[in-house]
């Protein structure tokens, strides 16, 4: 109501000044001149009634006038609107302008790089729109234009794997089963790509390629050829490309060494003083070979003449060593020492080689086979040309008229050329201290859980992993098959699948072409064993086993699908007539001491379990042995058992 006065006030004065005579002359003239009542009167009659009659020519006139007076408004403030907008246009067209002279002039200034560069003849420009379009772009924009300029180590990998072995070259093949477009970084302190060790104390010895140290390339059992890298240089990518190829790839760093891991940054150091950051890390670093405290302080003499036998350069060493001595001796008598015992007999009837084999248990595989077996395995190694020494134990080593002499705690004493120590393997926790991780007191190796994790992004496979086994409890197993199926399992889990290791691996020997065995679980001639044994065929040997699979790697040969063994029926509780029933009928008969063991079971015991299995030279059954040792029975009568391998038939 106020602003109506104040317009009022404002308004009439006016309006009478510019048309005195309008009362006369009504109707007429202009739309002012037409105006008859008095703005006070229609003002007033306004705030009295919600309005007039209809056509009303007062009321029309008061309306005319509230809408012409809203349009001058509406008219002002779009002036006044326009005008602030005309000047923020202006200052942002400035503004874009001098960012497009800055921008052109930055171009330009690329340009003339680019083209100095060519000019020189360094590299060939690509447009930008060649460029695969799947790459990311953050990548894209980080791509040195020179790949020589390239750093030789990469500052990130995605998936790093610390070690060059066997259980990091599995898990750098689940991941990328996993993940296609993963980049896998394997850091080794080697310098040749992963290969597999077992060759290097079995078939690489029986070649008779004169130039095998050069090709590394063997013939298997079954006659087929084959090298002892898992792939060939060009499967990988460089470590240099890794983070610019474009669908990921496995690139090997080889002469490196991690000396320190930041696991809370997720960061670890070389021993070049190079750094890598990472997002999921694999440890798997294997073990060192064990020397004798005799060795280690016998002097530098001593120490140049002795070979811990455990990478291809140590095969390639001592293949050399061989033709020019004339005689060695192997420190050992567990699966390494006996299978070089055999290799290296091979070569004594061959040229003369004097060999010798000693260790401080009373057969070959003492720890490992029954004394009847270990007997017998120590008289075979002796049919191979070889000096077979049991219980000797080293006291010291000395270097004089240009021999080894080894002197035993017995008082006996060998002169020797060159010694080879075989006496076990110390697993590579170094990386435990930097990293906060737990180290086993019992069994060594860096302590995991079922998945095989250490820390919520690290995880250990191989000899380095001691694991918690849903069957036989905490283990750590230094075996070919082990670090396969750990480092896939591990692959499998970095790339988040969550699967617990319940796979019992195994592991297997061979004493030449005729005779081996695979192993499963816990075979410690500790425990209680029973061994059940038959006729051996032409079949029962090592040689036949890999012509039937047609690999030279058995734990490659698993084909049985354990479906197929889980299907099986395992007698566990027989009637004491029926077992002895059982026994008359089949040929399978318990063992006694000098006899000639063909082929047959032994079962290792723990509170009435079978808890290992050795099958002596019975190959492609593992899966059987594996189903009895997860079903975890008593078994009343373990010939019943040996049945469901077949022993028995010819």
């Amino acid at each position: 109501m106020l602003r109506c006065r104040s317009l009022q006030r404002l308004l009439v004065p006016a309006l009478r000044a510019r048309c005195p005579s309008s009362r006369n002359r009504p109707g007429t003239g202009n739309l002012v001149q037409r105006w008859i009542v008095p703005i006070e009167q229609h003002t007033t009659r306004l705030m009295a009634s919600s309005g007039g009659a209809p056509g009303d020519k007062g009321d029309s006139g008061y309306y005319t006038i509230m809408v012409a007076l809203s349009a001058v408004g509406a008219v002002a403030y779009i002036w006044k609107t326009l005008n602030g907008d005309k000047e923020r246009y202006n200052d942002r067209l400035s503004a874009l302008a001098t960012k497009t002279k800055e921008q052109l002039k930055s171009e330009e200034s690329q340009k003339q790089e680019k083209e100095t560069v060519v000019h020189e003849g360094s590299k060939e420009e690509v447009p930008a729109e060649t460029q695969a379009p799947s790459q990311p772009q953050s990548e894209t924009s980080s791509l040195p234009e020179d790949p020589s300029s390239r750093p030789e180590i990469p500052s990130n990998a995605p998936f790093l794997l610390i070690g060059g072995g066997t259980a990091a070259f599995a898990a750098a093949r689940s991941i990328r089963a996993r993940d296609p477009g993963a980049r896998v970084l394997i850091i080794s302190e080697e310098d040749d790509p992963p290969y597999m060790r077992p060759p290097l104390s079995k078939e690489l010895w029986f070649s008779e390629d004169p130039n095998i140290v050069e090709t590394l390339r063997f013939k298997q059992w079954n006659g087929k050829e084959r090298s002892i890298y898992f792939q060939p240089p060009s499967f990988y990518v460089s470590a240099r490309d890794l983070p610019f190829v474009e669908n990921g790839g496995i690139a090997v760093l080889n002469n490196k060494k991690v000396v320190y891991m930041d696991v809370r940054e997720n960061k670890v150091k070389l021993d070049d003083g190079s750094q890598i950051s990472y997002e999921k890390c694999l440890i798997a670093t294997g073990g060192s070979p064990r020397s004798l405290p005799a060795i280690e302080r016998a002097g530098e003499e001593v120490q140049q003449r002795t070979t811990l036998f455990r990478r291809v350069r140590d095969f390639i060493a001592l293949e050399k060593i061989t033709k020019e001595v004339k005689s060695v001796t192997i420190i050992g008598g567990g699966f390494l020492g006996s299978e070089l015992a055999c290799a290296l007999g091979r070569r004594a009837r061959l040229t003369g080689l004097e060999v010798i084999q000693m260790f401080p248990e009373t057969g070959n595989m003492g720890k490992v086979l029954p004394e009847y077996l270990s007997n017998w395995t120590t008289d075979k190694i002796r049919r191979e040309g070889v000096n077979v020494m049991p219980e000797a134990v080293v006291k010291s080593v000395v270097f004089q008229d240009g021999k080894l002499t080894i002197k035993l705690k017995d008082g006996r004493t060998v002169e020797t050329d060159h010694l080879i120590a075989a006496v076990g393997l110390e697993p590579n926790v170094e990386l435990a201290k930097s990293a906060g991780l737990e180290v086993d007191s019992d069994f060594g190796g860096f302590r995991v859980n079922a998945e095989l994790q250490a820390r919520s992004n690290i995880w250990v496979a191989g000899d380095a992993a001691c694991f918690y086994d849903i069957k036989l409890g905490r283990r750590r197993v230094e075996h070919h098959d082990h670090a396969v199926v750990s480092g896939r399992l591990a692959g499998e889990n970095m790339t988040g699948a969550t699967k617990p290791y319940w796979h019992q691996s195994m592991f297997w020997s061979d004493l030449g072409p005729d005779v081996g065995y695979e192993a499963i679980g816990l075979v410690d001639s500790s425990l209680p064993t029973v061994g059940v044994f038959a006729k051996a065929t032409a079949k029962d040997t090592p040689k036949s086993a890999t012509e039937e699979s047609g690999t030279g790697i058995r734990s490659e040969s698993e084909t049985e699908a354990e479906a197929s063994a889980s299907e099986i029926n395992v007698p566990f509780s027989v009637s004491a007539t029926a077992a002895s029933a059982a026994a008359t009928s089949s040929s399978a008969k318990a063992p006694q001491q000098g006899e000639e063991y063909g082929k047959g079971i032994v079962f290792y015991l723990r509170d009435k379990v079978v808890v290992g299995i050795v099958l002596w030279n019975i190959f492609n059954r593992m899966p059987i042995a594996r189903k009895i040792i997860k079903d975890g029975e008593e078994h009343d009568d373990l010939n019943e058992v040996a049945k469901l391998f077949n022993i028995h038939e010819d």
